[in-house]
């Protein structure tokens, strides 16, 4: 049995969710639970690209690498989480780090400016230069490629430039055109080679690529749960890792040049009648987005849960591992009760709650309320956006996704993986719970367009939710900082959607004028004004039977799941986590 206090109080919807982070250093080097391993005995991941389109754009421009001085590329971490210890910047600048079995390719596909860039990165176990010398450090090229054609594969696109890394979060976007390219994988000469020397920045390599490296390249969403948390929660003291989470958007808003695409549209203008779902994001695998035709306000989800993987193996139900393994934002995407349309303009996320009156119970009932009922047109929190208990209850095949403290539940193993976590609560662990309602916030923010609103009682401090700054214990960190605002941001950035901060209080809001800082702007309103409005009013906004549905689909939301006194998407609680 759960006790309240050690429930997890955590998740979704710009929420607070503890997971500890702060562990061991090594020479300021501070890693997740203390997973170090020596450099070369950290194991390589075998080539796995993401699947679907993005994928086989990391494939079809794979670089080739070029060394002329300074360590090879290394693996940086292995399956288990175990981190590279690095080596000292002593001796030769290639020094124990030329073996060229060890190297490692990390790509992430993302956009900037509604344009697809490649993140291609690979890892060092030091560097050792006249202006830097230190342990671990990354190179990385961002590839810039584009399509006009509507719906493209990867064959249809074609680079258009190139950003080499010159420092830790800098680029030299004007050496595309010294650029070679060869053979690789894929037909023709669409892999640049790329030069390292020993220094800090990388460039088109002089070379071809006859003597050049090829390491197996890995995608972000190919990497195991315990690599990704590790490359997440790891604390460099000189490096920085250009392709974790917190790091992508601002990477590839780095490299990011407007010259690139000069004269070409982002797509055509006759491509929208031949789209009639969103495309992927941009981090994001292809999809089957069938189930998400039917719109939050049909009530009740109709989808049966699929034990199919994206291996094509069978889910194994009894393992709690696997269980979280499989249940990714892709994976809650696929069950998302509404597409693009009704997800448009009707997205309500929600902070933790941080004063004294609302700890016990945070802004699920609040926000979800308004949301239904208290704003213009129906709006919906997570709550609404997933298969919940009724869902279960009237349709054969549906799970409960809200299920994660219910005896018995498909989400049993979980449950009991995270009674086992409560027992000890390990410093630097995510738990159980909590990497499952992560993956749910992240999917809801990947399916949300136009007009998103933020439910918080600090409309202008939400950068403050940042891990060491005022509203978040720096050995923690919460799913709004690591989840929902990187994906927010890019779609912001992409064109896709405006943020709005709603006041739980007042419930006045304001435009989010400037996503990296989340500067307010001029103010709005979102909310009915119920006192004014007559029932015949109402009913001339929303037809009856509207109304009645509407009233209906409000208390068969998921948060009856939730016990009194618990917030599991808002806050959480002293115990460490």
């Amino acid at each position: 049995m759960l006790c309240p206090s050690l429930t997890p109080l955590v998740f979704l919807g710009l929420v607070s969710l503890a997971s500890g982070r702060v562990l061991s250093a090594r020479d300021g080097d501070v890693a997740v639970l203390e997973r170090w391993k020596p450099h070369d005995q950290v194991e390589v991941f075998q080539e796995q690209a993401s699947a679907g389109v993005h994928g086989e754009l990391e494939l079809r421009f794979k670089p080739w690498l070029n060394v002329g001085g300074g360590c090879f590329p290394y693996a940086a971490v292995d399956k288990d989480g175990n981190h590279g210890m690095g080596l000292r910047p002593t001796g030769d600048d290639d020094g124990d780090c030329g073996d060229a079995t060890k190297g490692q390719l990390y790509a992430r596909v993302g956009t900037s400016n509604g344009r697809t860039g490649i993140v291609y990165s690979w890892y060092q176990p030091k560097i050792q230069t006249d202006s830097e010398s230190h342990k671990h450090s990354y190179s990385n090229i961002v590839v810039w490629v584009h399509s006009d054609k509507c719906g493209p594969t990867a064959d249809d696109h074609r680079v258009v430039g190139i950003s080499y890394s010159n420092g830790k979060d800098t680029y030299d976007k004007a050496l595309s055109p010294g650029t070679l390219y060869a053979a690789g994988s894929t037909a023709g000469n669409t892999h640049p080679v790329v030069g390292r020397d020993g220094q800090v920045n990388v460039f088109p390599s002089l070379d071809d690529a006859e003597h050049a490296l090829y390491p197996p390249l890995i995608g972000w969403d190919r990497l195991p749960p315990l690599a990704t948390e590790q490359f997440n929660g790891i604390q460099y003291q000189h490096a920085r890792c250009p392709f974790n989470d917190g790091n992508i958007q601002a990477s590839l808003d780095a490299a990011f040049n407007a010259d690139f695409y000069a004269d070409l549209k982002a797509k055509r203008d006759d491509c929208e009648a031949e789209t009639s779902t969103p495309a992927p994001p941009g981090t994001f695998k292809v999809v089957d987005l069938e189930c998400m035709k039917q719109g939050p306000e049909s009530g009740s989800s109709t989808c049966p849960f699929s034990l199919a993987k994206d291996d094509g193996t069978t889910l194994d139900e009894t393992d709690a591992e696997a269980i979280l393994t499989h249940m990714t934002a892709q994976t809650f995407l696929r069950y998302v009760k509404g597409d693009r349309a009704a997800l448009t303009d009707t997205c309500v996320f929600y902070t933790k709650a941080v004063s004294a009156e609302r700890a016990g119970t945070g802004l699920a009932v609040e926000a979800t309320d308004w949301a239904c009922r208290e704003s213009q047109k129906p709006r919906y929190t997570a709550w609404n956006l997933f298969p919940n208990a009724y869902d279960a209850s009237t349709h054969k095949g549906v799970r409960d996704f809200f299920a994660m403290f219910t005896p018995g539940s498909w989400l049993d193993p979980v449950r009991k993986k995270q009674q086992e976590f409560e027992k000890t609560l390990p410093k630097g662990v995510v738990p159980p719970s909590v990497r499952y309602f992560q993956q749910m916030s992240e999917a809801m923010a990947e399916a949300c367009f136009g007009k998103v609103i933020i439910m918080t009682e600090t409309p202008s401090e939400l950068a403050l939710y940042e891990p060491g700054k005022k509203y978040q214990d720096i050995s923690f960190n919460n799913v709004f900082w690591s989840h929902e605002r990187p994906v927010l941001q890019r779609k912001v950035k992409a064109g896709e959607i405006q943020l709005y901060a709603l006041d739980a209080d007042t419930k006045e809001a304001w435009e989010i004028v400037d996503v990296d800082t989340f500067r307010l702007g001029p103010s709005t309103k979102f909310r009915r004004d119920l006192e004014s409005e007559s029932a015949n009013q109402i009913l001339g906004t929303f037809e009856q039977s509207q109304v009645q549905a509407r009233d209906n689909f409000c208390p068969r939301s998921g948060l009856a799941s939730q016990p009194p006194g618990q917030d599991w998407f808002g806050s959480y609680g002293s115990n460490g986590w």
